[in-house]
């Protein structure tokens, strides 16, 4: 039996516990669940800008919205008083004019209209080619009683690089998604 030194044990050790190491983080990396977390963080009205150029409500967004609120075929669809978890009611896209929506300086496409509740969203986005292409999408959320709000996000390969929350140009929230090799140690 060959006798080994303490520093070669040590180091054959050290080289072990490496290797182990290794092996547990390509585990985890390689993971088909790939779990992720979301940082939020309010930021003023020009780094929200600075991070999303198209994070601001329009004066176009706030006049669609004056728009829909008017429409009573729009707003036939909210729910009688009294109704409890009224179902979403989806809306011919026509309705919203789709000439005004721009994200970017690009003309936007209306994917959805509707009616949750007290509330009219109108989901667009700009029209990519392929899902490697660079796109952006917003949600405008139009309440009864007039307070627009504005998801702005910008997407890759289908997934959202980032999303600004944008409360009627007055308060901002950034929210970006990192990956979490971790997520089991969480509650």
């Amino acid at each position: 039996m060959v006798k080994r030194s303490p520093a070669r044990r040590a180091l054959i050790a050290l080289g072990t516990l490496a290797c182990g190491a290794a092996a547990v983080f390509l585990l985890l990396w390689l993971n088909p669940h790939r779990p992720y977390t979301y940082e939020a963080r309010t930021l003023p009205q020009a780094e929200a800008v600075k991070a999303c150029p198209f994070a601001l409500i329009t004066r176009q967004e706030f006049q669609l919205a004056a728009e829909l609120l008017a429409n009573e075929n729009v707003t036939a669809f909210y729910p009688n008083p009294g109704e409890v978890d009224p179902p979403a009611r989806e809306l011919p896209t026509a309705w919203a004019d789709t000439g005004t929506l721009q994200i970017g300086g690009q003309d936007a496409q209306v994917t959805s209209l509707s009616v949750q509740g007290l509330q009219i969203i109108v989901d667009y986005t700009t029209p990519a080619p392929d899902v490697q292409t660079l796109h952006s999408r917003c949600i405008l959320s139009i309440d009864y009683d007039g307070t627009v709000s504005k998801s702005s996000a910008q997407y890759k390969n289908g997934e959202a690089l980032y999303i600004v929350d944008n409360w009627g140009n007055e308060a901002f929230q950034l929210m970006r998604r990192h990956r979490d090799l971790l997520y089991f140690l969480h509650d």
